[in-house]
């Protein structure tokens, strides 16, 4: 049985949340909680989230943030009971979910995405995420940034050798996406992974040990930028940018003022990025560059419990509380994905081009010389 450190959160009142959900019609089609037939589910019930990341780390106060609005909007107020699985984001904890948990639509695993592990079927990984109902995800916006004296501003990175970049996992999308913009701009590097978390990459960075890494936008604003960057020590370099499904890059409004890969590529190389491992590279952005953090439910789930929960997390995606508490913590704000977008998503990993697969298996099967 898995284990961890509990927090429970305390249902406030829902009762003025309905009333005020039913009376916008904007709000999805006349307060579509209500029209869910067992609107009892989760009266005196206590909902238990898997996390698979430690207590405090960037990841854990992002989606508690949102758990201690996302409580509000679950009708029947259930007792929220999260529990942290350090370590347990790649595989773990989704082979917890789909093999072990209790299909009663009272055990929810939000945690990071493993994307590649899905595409490429990398052993460890025994979770079908067709099977596992999806109830929505937050993009978390990430971008790479050095720690290195001799580097302040992007164009010293063509002077330098043997820049020492810090990894969680060569299937980790984080590391993936550094490690092909690094090799785009045929920059000299050494890949240091195995590292539990963005947060112990980060910890590496800041004792000095390594002097690269690729963070997603709330750790960078929570914890790099005034530990490292206001004080002069680091740089941003650039973020990962959306791309639109015309293949259009599309900057990040969560990452305003730091450039695009894609813009630091132009100003280092004179031109535009453009062949095979750039084409990979936009067709990850929306793929496994998009899901930050998601949500499942194990297979079998009741479809009451499904459709509410969906229901009332998209709702409070766009709570305004919940917005300010997110912008007071990070300054950024995690785009939501809908479980239609995201069920459309997880179908298109399901059969990526061939470059794209001979990439991923390059990059994400990596072995240390």
């Amino acid at each position: 049985m898995l284990t961890g450190p509990l927090v429970i959160f305390v249902r406030n009142s829902l009762y003025c949340s309905c009333l005020a959900l039913c009376a916008s019609a904007a709000l999805f089609s006349v307060c579509s909680v209500a029209q869910i037939p067992d609107k009892g589910f989760f009266v005196g019930k206590t909902v238990n989230i898997y996390i698979g990341r430690g207590p405090g780390s960037g990841t854990d106060i992002a989606l508690r943030t949102f758990i201690d609005h996302w409580q509000n909007h679950i009708p029947g107020q259930p007792t929220m009971v999260i529990r942290n699985i350090p370590g347990g984001g790649g595989t773990r904890v989704w082979n917890f979910g789909y093999e072990r948990a209790r299909p009663d639509g009272l055990t929810i695993l939000f945690s990071p995405f493993s994307g590649t592990a899905e595409i490429l079927q990398l052993p460890g990984l025994r979770a079908d995420f067709s099977k596992m109902p999806l109830i929505g995800g937050l993009k978390s916006p990430n971008l790479v940034y050095v720690r290195r004296p001799d580097v302040r501003k992007p164009s010293d990175l063509l002077k330098i050798k043997g820049i020492k970049y810090a990894g969680q996992s060569p299937a980790h999308h984080y590391d993936i996406l550094g490690r092909l913009a690094l090799d785009m701009l045929g920059l000299d590097y050494v890949y240091v992974t195995g590292f539990s978390g963005a947060d112990a990459a980060f910890n590496a960075v800041r004792r000095g040990e390594l002097e690269m890494q690729t963070a997603g936008l709330t750790l960078y604003r929570f914890s790099i930028e005034q530990t490292l960057v206001e004080t002069g020590e680091a740089i941003p370099l650039w973020h990962n940018p959306r791309v639109d499904r015309d293949g259009n890059v599309v900057p990040e409004e969560a990452a305003e003022g730091i450039p695009t890969f894609v813009d630091i590529y132009r100003e280092l190389m004179g031109k535009e990025p453009s062949g095979e491992d750039f084409e990979s590279y936009k067709w990850l952005q929306p793929t496994i560059n998009t899901f930050g953090h998601a949500a499942f439910l194990p297979p079998g789930s009741p479809m009451t419990a499904v459709q509410m929960l969906r229901q009332s997390f998209q709702v409070t995606s766009e709570d305004d509380n919940y917005r300010a508490d997110e912008d007071k913590l990070f300054g950024v704000r995690m785009p939501l994905i809908d479980h239609e977008e995201g069920t459309r998503i997880i179908r298109q990993m399901k059969e990526p081009p061939d470059h794209v697969r001979k990439l991923l298996e390059r990059y994400a099967r990596w072995r240390s010389p």
